[in-house]
């Protein structure tokens, strides 16, 4: 699925068939056919479909109807013996026809019944929307549409929310308010441009952003990238529209590409920058002067990160298979860590001096001790493919990225993913990761900046880059892509950069600007 598509809450399509041959549920259930199954009373079920076998009832619904030749097809035995869970009966969403069939229980058909159970929990869908709409109803904009108004509208187009979305007139369920008010959300679900900085000089591979960072304060904000050029914005003047006229506060030329950037935590001027020459460098920004350069690493630096808690450590990792631990007190590193595989991503805990994450090429994440570097304390698996970007959104939950496409909320301690991403698209590039609050951004290969809430595993707004007002790019969109994002603390607002050079400031659409 291309970045930015909304994709179902149960399932993806290609796990659902027809409710024909799959299990009863308790409240109704829409597959991917449209179909539709209301619930029966199962001891009636059972008796009438003891009484037909499954040619009979496709011949009674007759050859004109539009249900019957996918029931006619459907490879359902009566011949079985089976339990009464396995019992399939409903009426069809299009024509009202009765369907009551029997079947025989399948490693299939369970894997679906299990599938089913896991999101039909109505209790936790119902607050968790309710959530969503709360943070809609705090918003200002008395422009937009009243919330329960935009409920009771028509549900949005399989175009518009990646998935396919079923008129169901006349049918009653359980779910029908949820599905009505997660349809609403989806209404706002397109990204608010606040500011736009045209930030390229010409339109080539040389202007992608691999880094944006606000600093400390965050009055300012800084990006390096493939040009070998780190610029310094003043952020409130981005916002107010002067900064087009004034470009960067601060430019800074390195001899390489550059490919990660971090603020210190404690000093609003300073900030550490790596290169594909294996370099690490920490300069002043009002004075664009360097404060320290290290250079122990041997081929290209993926990632640095400074510490939360000691102003003068940084952490960075690369090509090299070596992860380093640095001081603004020395030029030596403070220590080494021989990983055996590429590191792509090094990641300080934010509520600690010692802890720290490292995502690797060998498709794994390590949670390290610094005062027991000779194994890590906790190794996270999961993900098909390298780990690209990580994100502490807790001291005990971490965010993962991947160039498997997708985006992992880890619970630390127990080692097992709490939820898995999925809607943009991320093969082969660096995309970006940052999160704020109950909300995780990332670029897409789609040229898009997706957003999604930490409860739903599907993305929950989406900005393209590709025109003002696009929505999805698709999976047959060119090479441009979103390359970095940052969020506000406060998660008000959002930065966003693509491989053009291009700089946005993003909000979501329900929320005030501050």
């Amino acid at each position: 699925m291309g970045g930015g598509s909304v994709g179902s809450l149960m399932a993806d399509a290609d796990d659902l068939s027809c409710p024909i041959c799959i299990d009863l549920v308790d409240d109704a259930f829409v597959a991917a056919c449209g179909h539709l199954l209301m619930q029966v009373d199962l001891q009636n079920t059972k008796e009438q479909t003891e009484a037909a076998d499954n040619n009979q009832h496709a011949e009674s619904l007759g050859p004109e109807n539009q249900c019957f030749e996918k029931l006619k097809k459907s490879e359902v035995s009566t011949t079985a013996i089976d339990p009464l869970s396995s019992l399939v009966g409903g009426s069809c969403c299009h024509c009202g026809q009765s369907i009551q069939l029997q079947s025989p229980e399948t490693p299939r058909r369970r894997s679906q019944r299990k599938k089913i159970a896991e999101f039909s929990d109505y209790g936790y869908m119902t607050g968790l929307l309710q959530e969503i709409d709360r943070l809609r109803l705090g918003s200002q904009d008395t422009g937009r549409t009243a919330p329960r108004a935009a409920m009771e509208g028509p549900v949005l187009k399989k175009e518009e929310t990646g998935y396919d979305s079923i008129k169901r007139e006349g049918c009653q369920s359980g779910f029908e308010d949820a599905e009505s008010m997660l349809s609403s959300f989806m209404e706002y679900s397109q990204l608010k441009v606040i500011a736009e900085l045209n930030n390229r000089d010409h339109v080539d591979s040389r202007n992608v952003a691999s880094s944006i960072e606000l600093n400390k304060d965050e009055e300012l904000f800084a990006t390096a990238g493939i040009s070998r050029t780190v610029k310094v914005f003043h952020y409130p003047s981005v916002l107010n529209g002067t900064a087009a006229d004034q470009g960067p506060v601060a430019k800074i030329s390195r001899e390489s590409k550059l490919s990660c950037l971090s603020w210190n935590k404690y000093m609003n001027n300073q900030f550490a920058v790596s290169d594909y020459g294996g370099i690490v460098a920490v300069y002043d920004a009002a004075t664009c002067q360097s404060v320290i350069q290290f250079d122990e690493h041997q081929n290209r630096v993926w990632s640095i990160d400074l510490s939360h808690t000691e102003p003068h450590l940084l952490i960075s990792g690369g090509d090299g298979c070596k992860v380093k631990i640095w001081s603004t007190k020395q030029e030596a590193s403070v220590l080494t860590i021989d990983m055996k595989t590429s590191i792509c991503a090094v990641k300080y805990d934010p509520g600690s001096s010692v802890y720290f994450a490292v995502g690797s090429a060998d498709h794994n994440i390590h949670y390290y001790d610094l005062r027991n570097i000779s194994r890590a304390v906790h190794k996270l698996e999961g993900h098909r493919k390298s780990v690209s970007h990580l994100e502490f959104s807790s001291s005990n939950n971490l965010i993962s990225a991947s160039i498997d496409s997708s985006l992992r909320l880890w619970d630390i301690e127990k080692r097992v993913p709490l939820r898995v991403f999925r809607g943009h698209l991320n093969k082969k590039n660096f995309v970006g990761l940052s999160s704020a609050g109950n909300f995780i951004a990332c670029g897409s290969e789609t040229n898009e900046a997706v957003v999604y809430h930490k409860d739903l595993p599907r993305p929950a707004a989406w900005h393209s880059f590709n025109s003002p007002h696009a929505g999805h790019a698709g999976e047959n969109a060119d090479s441009r892509f979103v390359s970095a994002v940052c969020w506000k603390r406060d998660g008000s607002t959002m930065l966003a950069a693509n491989s053009e050079g291009i700089i946005k400031v993003l909000a979501l659409p329900f929320q005030q600007i501050q």
